[in-house]
């Protein structure tokens, strides 16, 4: 996530004086092609004509970038019509933001090339500055570098009032008075790095190593700070950063960690990006030669749990060896204790039960639950009309309706979770109704 400032002034004199850079790497001309086809659009209200419009003018004439960025994010035409037909402040608030894309083409194309200094094995790779549906500031995919310029051009001037439903405004209203656009080479230089790694992490710690190489990397090719404001929160409470993580590093979810708002324990975002910035930065530190420690850095496997397990004990960010710790993490999970009406993998349950009560080890975080189809998939899947949580906060009942002479299943998939964010073993509900 990145920054943004804008006064109209400098805006104008910027796109008077900025002339395009010629760099390969770097293609923007899905900007100006989306703004042609907006302005024509907004002026029938026929919607037939404006989805004719949309194709003509901007996805049939799309770069490969705006493709892949429909790809990866699901965005349709009817995606773009929406937003242009629901947000008309926003896009007229963000629009002079956005023509600036070529003021930066040289800083960016310069920051590619001090990451080549430091990194001399690096792959080409294209940045596309394209124009979405308010799903993604920048990412990286198959290879390429996306930004969404109406996120990652924005700034604290951006209107959000119209932007429903509420979550998405209040995140992107947080979003913005960051002024993203401050920091756009940062995300740039950033989502370039990814285009060098291999596959994503497994777990909260893999996942956090994979976003924290791509940041502490950027900083060292830009020569300037971090502005993830996680990275600066965590550097003044690293201890209580840390001793929270260590309570959660081996789960499968990250949902308080990366990519998420402040609905946290720290009322921070993206904390996860200080934990791997960190260990990057521990692990660089420690080396005598740099640049293999940063060759290491990228093409560090971190879908691999050995190689992970080497890089993290080396940088020694942890007090203790990763085996250790997740010993000690699995050792402390929740369990479900029982079903308090039957015992599991019955054969003879009464039909006429109208709810079950599972009853697990200790309280756990309400916030997140999720189920699935047992072994023998939907057809015999647990019917439940109702689902709750008891004060004690241990006790999850299920409102059913049950048939007789019917097997049913249901898997308590391990979303579930304690207070600390340890999430449980899967758990089979197996049974049988009696004739």
């Amino acid at each position: 996530m990145k920054k943004y400032y804008v006064i109209l002034s400098l805006t104008i004199i910027c796109i008077w004086s900025c002339k395009s850079i010629p760099n390969s790497k770097i293609i923007n001309s899905d900007i100006d092609r989306f703004w042609n086809a907006y302005d024509q659009i907004v002026l029938t209200n026929d919607t037939l004509e404006q989805y004719r419009i949309l194709e003509r003018e901007y996805i049939e004439q799309g770069t490969k970038g705006l493709g892949l960025l429909m790809e990866k994010r699901g965005y349709t035409a009817k995606t773009f019509i929406d937003a242009i037909n629901k947000y008309p402040k926003f896009w007229e608030s963000v629009r002079q933001n956005t023509l600036q894309h070529k003021c930066y083409s040289e800083e960016i194309g310069n920051n590619i090339e001090a990451l080549k200094e430091l990194y001399s094995d690096l792959k080409p790779a294209q940045v596309f500055f394209t124009i979405g549906a308010l799903m993604t500031a920048g990412q990286e995919h198959k290879g390429h570098v996306l930004i969404g310029a109406e996120l990652a051009m924005a700034d604290s001037n951006t209107v959000v009032d119209e932007i429903e439903p509420f979550w998405l405004r209040e995140n992107l209203a947080l979003f913005f008075e960051s002024n993203p656009i401050d920091d756009l080479v940062l995300l740039n230089v950033h989502e370039y790095v990814h285009t060098q790694q291999g596959d994503y992490g497994y777990d909260l710690l893999s996942m956090c190593v994979f976003e924290g190489v791509a940041e502490f990397i950027s900083t060292l090719a830009a020569k300037r700070p971090s502005a993830c404001p996680a990275i600066a929160y965590g550097q003044k409470y690293s201890f209580e950063v840390k001793s929270r993580f260590e309570k959660e590093m081996f789960s499968p979810h990250w949902n308080d960690w990366l990519y998420n708002d402040t609905n946290n324990e720290f009322e921070i975002r993206d904390l996860g990006y200080y934990v791997g910035y960190a260990i990057c930065e521990n692990y660089y530190n420690q080396a005598i030669d740099k640049k293999k420690a940063i060759k290491e850095m990228i093409e560090l496997r971190c879908d691999r749990k050995s190689e992970l397990e080497v890089f993290v004990d080396k940088s020694g960010y942890f007090d203790r060896t990763l085996k250790a710790l997740e010993l000690e993490f699995y050792k402390e999970a929740p369990v479900v204790n029982k079903i308090i009406e039957f015992d599991n993998n019955g054969i003879d349950i009464n039909p006429t039960l109208d709810k079950i009560s599972i009853r697990f080890s200790e309280v756990m975080n309400q916030r997140f639950r999720n189920f699935r189809f047992g072994p023998k998939g939907k057809k015999f899947v647990l019917p439940y009309s109702k689902v709750y949580w008891l004060e004690d906060g241990q006790t999850l009942i299920l409102e059913v309706e049950l048939k007789p002479d019917q097997q049913y299943q249901l898997e308590i998939s391990n979303e579930f979770r304690n207070t600390n964010g340890k999430p449980i073993s899967p758990y089979l509900i197996n049974f049988k109704t009696s004739k």
